[in-house]
């Protein structure tokens, strides 16, 4: 083959020229990450690992530990070259650097040649996430992986167009479940929606998205996990399988390729690698990881996790207060102290049920997104959401960005800003438009018209009524 890609699980695709490896992503070797909760829906065969572990080029997305995945990392020979997206902090880059591996950061959107057939682009953004583009010959091949588009979307739609449609590919995640989902009630129940009523959504959504970037065909990639924590296998039905997505797709124009396929290039040939579908469920434990349920905090936990919180100065315009339950026990750290003259019904605040020990390396090390994918932890929302003022504030601007106060804030919206006004401005404004549309769903369902709405917006956007 003289140039093509294969998916390898999750966000990891290996680039070939030559019957020879030329670049890989976000390699995920093999074990499990988010506290134990994710392991590889198909493990990778002896001869991917070994294209992996042979790639002249490794290009790393993000922080997200199924992506920067340190055990296997560690496995890798020191003297490969890693490619990083320019992310607003050079963590990940340092990090890498002491490891002694020879790092290059690629600039927003430059070509950067790798063989003589195969050159990439990247594009950082301000989810602290980036977008991989890959040109191999007269093709194109899109990595989206789990970033959001970030104002690219026109970039990247003119970019599709200058190449034949047959030639183009955009790998990108379709799931619900890469985000905390375990969302309870007051009598500790679940009040996520059937897994048949939510996914669907997220297939015409993404289906919706490759038509509008003009996509030849879609790879499925970047949601290959599966639950293996005896706490968190509730969430595998959540999981978007190719039988969902082949039961909902509604672009007949796009080409859909299933997970764990090599394609080449030069011909549009597809050869299927696990054409049974099956998950590698023999990975699923009867245990809780590292993690017990009954470990209560001590005093300097405490104070530890009061401390992470208080960092975050843009918490408590949004947040009166934050609950932990650990070992039986419910502690509240006030955000706001004024806010405890409330009334109990007008408190704004969010509850976490999570075992000591993954609670406490989510705060020393920073990365309380990790906790919330792992779904595990349990969450109650109290006249709140997660999303737009604590996910981000807490998991991407402050983890990732070491953003914490309303100052650093501004300057990091100007960094994004000035690189791209148009696209920033419109994916803003997107963002609000959307936040008006969940207010508007709400009180559709509060006032019974939710159903006939429904109907309408599906047609409007070309989902089935």
């Amino acid at each position: 083959m003289r140039l093509g890609f294969e998916t390898l699980g999750n966000a990891s695709l290996l680039f070939w020229e030559n019957d020879r490896p030329v670049l890989g992503t976000d390699p995920w070797l093999g074990g499990t990450c988010y506290f134990g909760s994710w392991a590889l829906d198909r493990p990778l065969t002896e001869a991917e690992r070994t294209g992996l572990m042979d790639a002249e080029y490794i290009w790393i997305s993000h922080g997200h530990p199924d992506h920067l995945h340190p055990d296997s990392l560690a496995q890798l020979p020191r003297d490969k070259k890693i490619l990083l997206p320019n992310h607003y902090v050079p963590e990940i880059r340092n990090g890498l650097v002491e490891q002694g591996f020879t790092v290059e950061v690629l600039p927003y959107k430059t070509w950067r040649r790798l063989s003589p057939g195969v050159r990439c682009m990247c594009i950082d953004n301000e989810n602290q996430d980036a977008i991989l583009i890959v040109e191999a010959g007269d093709t194109l091949v899109v990595n989206l992986n789990d970033s959001p588009l970030c104002g690219e979307e026109r970039f990247i739609r003119n970019l599709i167009a200058g190449y034949d449609r047959a030639k183009t590919y955009v790998a990108a995640l379709c799931a619900i479940d890469a985000d905390m989902i375990n969302i309870i009630d007051d009598e500790g129940r679940r009040t996520i929606d059937p897994p048949e009523q939510r996914k669907k959504g997220m297939v015409w959504a993404t289906a919706r998205l490759m038509d509008r970037l003009g996509a030849g065909s879609f790879v499925s990639s970047a949601s290959q996990h599966l639950y293996v924590r005896a706490d968190s296998i509730w969430a595998n039905p959540y999981r978007v399988t190719w039988a969902d997505v082949e039961k909902h797709w509604t672009r007949p124009q796009v080409r859909k390729l299933e997970p764990f396929v090599m394609v080449d290039l030069e011909t549009g040939g597809v050869h299927r690698k696990n054409p049974n579908h099956i998950s590698a469920e023999y990975q699923i434990s009867e245990t809780t990881g590292d993690d017990d349920w009954a470990e209560r905090m001590d005093p300097a936990d405490w104070v530890d996790v009061k401390a992470f919180f208080a960092k975050f100065e843009l918490l408590p315009r949004h947040f009166d207060y934050l609950d932990f339950v650990v070992g039986g026990e419910r502690r509240r750290a006030w955000l706001d102290p004024m806010a405890m003259h409330k009334p109990a019904s007008r408190l704004r605040g969010i509850g976490f049920h999570a075992p000591r020990r993954s609670l406490m390396d989510a705060v020393h090390y920073g990365f309380m997104d990790d906790i919330l994918i792992g779904n595990f932890m349990k969450t109650e929302l109290h006249n709140a959401t997660l999303y737009p003022h604590f996910t981000p504030v807490v998991s991407k601007l402050g983890g990732n960005a070491k953003v914490f106060t309303a100052a650093e804030r501004r300057r990091f919206n100007f960094h994004y800003f000035r690189r791209n006004p148009i696209g920033y401005v419109a994916w803003h404004l997107e963002a609000k438009i959307e936040a008006v549309i969940e207010i508007a769903r709400q009180c559709a369902d509060k006032f019974g018209v939710k159903p006939p709405l429904k109907r309408i917006y599906r047609r409007m956007i070309g989902d089935p009524v």
